[in-house]
């Protein structure tokens, strides 16, 4: 792959940048209710008016009005159809304002033309439900966009990914781009704060090793003084050419509009530190507007050019052996966690359980619909005396309101008389990316250490069918953020200072339909970090034998998950209503014999249920038996039935 050389980008001078795009068009009176990216063809001259005031204003870069190009930014908009014509009319529009200045100012120097992409706009693997071969196979097509008009009006000069904070999402970006356009310079910039010390350790080292990239940046994060801290641990890290575009301070709501109070002075002072501490180019991100980067251009031209260190000699392949600070580092790439032993989560009593090839019997109970704790209390006394010492609990069950299983499983364990650990099931259903991480540390701190982290059944199907999901992550993305905090490190990378020590259970399906989908969602949750998996109810043993010999070497303890029937209306219900369950026939027909006898009935469902836990006693790690309808009397028959193994 041929790259630029660092010359042609940079040269000795300070390079500046301009500002917001999309602040001066807001500015313009254009509102955010359509995207800014439909402007480059219905108001082609209000989008090169806002580039040509930056270029009046001094600025050696210009960047496109395409930063929310990716697909899923225009999908909510329904115009993703429209994705290489508005990125085509977006450079036409940036090389105009080029020609137009340079025409009416013969004095203004060779203003280059920068293509802007951002991230996509949702969670990729293993947070999130895209994956980085969708996130590879969207920027080569903006990059395949960009190529396909060679005239000289739809020329650029360089890429500029900015604004990214997933240096995976980054990278996937870049080698997206490299796949179709291996000559266009390329300026990778993250945001972030400076405590964020794994990300910016980790943006060195995996984008900044990269050969094919010329440049690194920063820009937006919360103003100027963060930015500054930021750049004094990334500069020496890395051999590249820093820019740093930070936005204009932290933004206020006045009366339904945003404002941004940093004045063009006081960016002009940071503007000069920011050079000081290394940075090669400087610019601004949201809120600023031509006035800031006017001031930012006067105060670059004062700074004295010997002060900075030669660039072009250090331009070249680079690779983290070669970046000072990046070996010594100890930083690893941060998906891939060793994997934690034993010790270092030894409050975990069902890890403690597998560790001595003891069988794990839990019984699922639904939390109170209301604050009364008197049935379950005296559901977990039955327990109890039954020997059973461990209860799951859901998590708004099939998408009700119900006491939070946290919390219930955080009470449990504030009693130790009770003799019963809880397993709370946590969805990803109702809670953001920021309430999963405070609600998980919550119940570290609370002494909670096992739990079952699902995805969560749809609102539609509970009793709320009016509310709305959240889902910033699935199952797959929660075992990933779980784990990252048992490291002591947030879902952003945020050092937390100490980690907790959760056993992470996840859900695993054998009856699914789509078992090569199951398959390679089992894979990304071990990879993730699952410790151990609690299965949808199963009735054959063949099932789950199949299963366990698909999985393979990613095979990790199972507790089967048991549903005893109690009447052919609750087998036909488990059979045609619940999600991810398959009944035998063999089974419906044995529960139809007896549907007009009750005692019956719940007999023979016991005896489905034994039969298959004896058969597979041997091959799995232990049992989740369902209290079917409540009824834990049911369970205790099931109990009552198994030998002493």
């Amino acid at each position: 792959m041929s790259t630029v050389p660092q010359a042609s980008l940079f040269h000795s001078h300070l390079s500046v940048f301009d500002g917001g795009v999309g602040t001066e068009l807001y500015e313009r009176g254009f509102y955010i209710n359509r995207p800014f990216e439909e402007l480059n063809t219905t108001h082609s001259r209000d989008v090169i008016g806002v580039h040509r005031s930056y270029i009046d204003s001094g600025a050696h870069f210009i960047t496109t009005n395409t930063f929310s190009l990716p697909s899923p930014q225009l999908e909510k908009f329904d115009i993703v159809h429209r994705q290489a014509e508005l990125l085509q009319a977006a450079i036409k529009n940036a090389r105009t304002a080029v020609k137009e200045a340079a025409t009416s100012d013969p004095s203004i120097g060779n203003v280059k033309v920068a293509l802007s992409f951002g991230p996509m706009g949702v969670l990729i693997e293993p947070l999130g439900r895209t994956s980085k071969e969708e996130v590879i196979r969207e920027y080569e097509n903006l990059a395949s966009a960009a190529l396909a008009l060679k005239d000289a009006d739809h020329t650029f000069d360089l890429y500029t990914l900015e604004t990214f904070s997933n240096i995976d999402e980054l990278d996937c970006a870049i080698q997206g781009i490299r796949n179709k356009d291996p000559n266009h310079p390329i300026m990778a910039s993250i945001t972030c704060r400076s405590s964020e010390l794994s990300l910016i350790q980790l943006f060195a080292q995996k984008i900044g090793g990269r050969s094919d990239v010329q440049a690194l940046g920063m820009n937006c994060s919360e103003g100027p003084h963060e930015l500054l801290q930021a750049l004094k641990i990334l500069k020496p890290l890395t051999v590249l050419p820093i820019i740093i575009q930070p936005n204009a301070g932290i933004p206020r709501n006045i009366n339904g509009r945003y404002f941004y109070m940093t004045s063009p002075d006081y960016l002009a002072k940071f503007a000069k530190r920011f050079v000081e501490a290394g940075a090669q180019g400087v610019g601004g991100c949201c809120g600023t507007g031509p006035d800031h980067i006017r001031a930012i251009a006067q105060a670059i031209k004062m700074m004295d050019a010997k002060s900075l260190s030669p660039v072009a000699a250090r331009f070249g392949s680079i690779t983290a052996d070669d970046s000072p600070g990046i070996e010594s580092s100890g930083i690893h790439h941060h998906n891939r966690f060793k994997k934690e032993s034993l010790q270092k989560r030894s409050r975990s009593l069902i890890l403690k359980q597998f560790a001595e090839n003891k069988k794990v019997i839990t019984v699922e109970l639904t939390s109170p619909k209301g604050t009364d704790l008197t049935k379950f209390l005296a559901s977990l006394g039955k327990l109890k005396e039954a020997g059973v010492t461990f209860v799951n609990v859901p998590d708004g069950a099939r998408a009700s309101t119900r006491v939070s299983s946290l919390h219930l499983a955080a009470y449990v364990q504030s009693k130790p008389e009770l003799g019963i650990t809880v397993i709370p099931h946590l969805t990803a259903r109702d809670r953001n990316l920021i309430a999963l991480q405070a609600d998980l540390l919550g119940a570290s701190i609370n002494q909670v250490h096992d739990l079952l982290l699902i995805t969560g059944d749809p609102p539609k199907l509970g009793s709320n069918k009016d509310t709305t999901a959240v889902f910033d992550i699935d199952s797959i993305g929660l075992t990933y953020l779980t784990n990252r905090l048992n490291h002591g490190y947030s879902a952003n990378g945020d050092e937390l200072g100490s980690g907790t020590e959760f056993a992470i259970g996840v859900a695993s399906n054998p009856t699914a339909i789509n078992q090569e989908l199951e398959i390679k969602r089992w894979q990304y949750k071990v990879e993730s970090g699952a410790d151990f998996a609690i299965t949808q109810p199963i009735y054959e043993a063949k099932t789950f034998r199949a299963w366990k010999q698909k999985i393979g070497s990613n095979y990790r303890p199972h507790i089967v998950g048991i549903w005893p029937f109690v009447s052919y209306k609750n087998a036909e219900f488990m059979a045609h209503e619940v999600p991810g369950v398959f009944v035998p026939q063999w089974a419906l027909e044995q529960m139809s014999e007896v549907q007009h006898d009750p005692a019956a009935s719940v007999k023979k469902g016991v005896e489905i249920a034994v039969k298959l836990m004896n058969e597979i006693w041997n091959d799995c790690e232990g049992f989740a038996i369902s209290a079917p309808l409540g009824r834990v009397e049911v369970v205790l028959e099931v109990l009552k039935c198994l030998p002493k193994k």
